[in-house]
């Protein structure tokens, strides 16, 4: 069973206090992922950022990013998208428990959902 392995990091203490100290080692842990810490509150150690999981040579390693704030352009484009697919959805709902359990046997043959289906027909058709 593989658990999976320690990422080595390198952070620094900084100068606090009037000590120079040098960069140390500092195990990530487990598989991490995800966001460590706050954009907006100091980090001592270095180590708050977001985190991925990423296939190297020597397999699945954490690699730290810088804290971002994703974008919403809110274009009309996108908008109309939103507003398609919000339709779509409201469809998907609508249909009775027979009506799903064919598109569930015409995706399962494709190797999908039966709502995905349904959104792909509903898309080519409106």
């Amino acid at each position: 069973m593989h658990t999976g392995s320690f990422s080595l990091l390198k952070f620094s203490l900084g100068n606090f206090a009037g000590f120079n100290r040098q960069t140390e080692d500092f195990f990530l842990g487990f598989n991490l992922s995800g966001k460590l810490g706050k954009a907006n509150v100091p980090d001592l150690l270095g180590v708050h950022g977001i985190y991925q999981m990423r296939m190297t040579k020597r397999g699945k390693v954490p690699v730290k990013m810088k804290f971002y704030t994703p974008t919403n352009p809110r274009t009309v484009p996108q908008q109309a998208n939103r507003t398609k697919f919000a339709t779509a959805m409201a469809a998907w709902m609508a249909l009775t428990p027979a009506d799903k359990a064919v598109y569930n046997a015409r995706a399962k043959k494709r190797n999908m959902f039966g709502w995905g289906l349904f959104i792909r027909e509903y898309y080519s058709t409106n």
